[in-house]
């Protein structure tokens, strides 16, 4: 496993945080990236990215190893209000490195995994409002990097 080290945050750039994480984030609008570097712990069934407003989650990126499957959805009207989901075979095995970029791109947010393109998925709520972005679950995030 990569790290093990204490967290450390050099303002938008976070090393071996404990997780669960939360980043904040001033908005996720045109042009804003999120790269992740992760490690999917052995034996755990899941993990997940959400992308926070005040509200609701505009965005949420939930391999589920159990269903071999990455779930992408997001929240209106509060945070038990789940949209329909998007649903993707997942490229994830447990205890390997991968890099997982998010990146906004006019109302649609393009997930790169290894550098390869895995999805887009259409917000149905502007990111504009987003002001936290949580990991949790089976994973040890390595590093994480917001830039806007």
């Amino acid at each position: 496993m990569i790290g093990g080290g204490i967290g450390i945050n050099f303002r938008s750039e976070y090393f071996n945080p404990t997780t669960p994480v939360n980043i904040p984030v001033q908005g996720f609008s045109n042009g804003s990236r999120l790269r992740l570097v992760v490690v999917p712990n052995a034996n755990d069934t899941c993990f997940a990215v959400n992308f926070h407003t005040p509200d609701d989650i505009v965005f949420h990126f939930n391999p589920r190893f159990d269903e071999g499957m990455v779930v992408n959805n997001s929240t209106r009207g509060g945070k038990s209000n789940w949209e329909s989901e998007d649903r993707h075979p997942i490229p994830f095995v447990h205890d390997k490195v991968y890099t997982v970029e998010f990146v906004s791109n006019g109302g649609i947010i393009t997930i790169f995994v290894n550098g390869n393109h895995f999805a887009d998925f259409v917000e149905r709520t502007s990111s504009q409002g987003v002001h936290n972005v949580e990991i949790n679950g089976g994973v040890h995030v390595h590093s994480a990097h917001v830039s806007h």
